[in-house]
């Protein structure tokens, strides 16, 4: 049962983080078409598999960098797959597949900008909440 909660709270927190990400991308306007119920399916779905693999950095006999490259791969592939699903790819196009790499290694480098700021925070409440009981 345990193990069911961390898989919903990891799976959650990614479906978060990708909601959030495909409405900064919305607001901006880098979808040139009006989101569909299968753009907002896929992308949920997608950030909660990428939350679901963030699992792996609680674990203790995995080292940070292996775990990093293997967040950072997979994460690539579901993205990858997510838009082939909605029709975005365009699969014979050099400068389409550079400029995919930047902007994934643009919203991968804000999405874990914004994973440990949401960490810090937890922490320093944590931390106050603690210092309170213990005053």
């Amino acid at each position: 049962m345990k193990s069911l909660k961390m898989s919903l709270k990891f799976f959650f927190e990614g479906v978060e983080i990708g909601s959030a990400i495909y409405l900064i991308i919305l607001m901006i306007g880098l979808q040139a078409s009006s989101p569909t119920p299968l753009n907002i399916a896929s992308i949920m779905l997608m950030g909660g598999l990428v939350g679901l693999c963030s699992w792996l950095f609680t674990f203790e006999n995995i080292r940070f960098l292996t775990a990093f490259a293997i967040h950072f791969v997979f994460t690539f592939i579901l993205v990858m797959i997510m838009m082939a699903v909605n029709g975005w790819l365009i699969w014979h196009s050099p400068t389409f597949w550079l400029e995919i790499v930047i902007f994934y290694l643009v919203v991968y480098a804000i999405a874990w900008a914004l994973v440990r700021i949401g960490s810090y925070t937890k922490l320093k409440r944590i931390n106050d909440a603690l210092k309170k009981r213990n005053q």
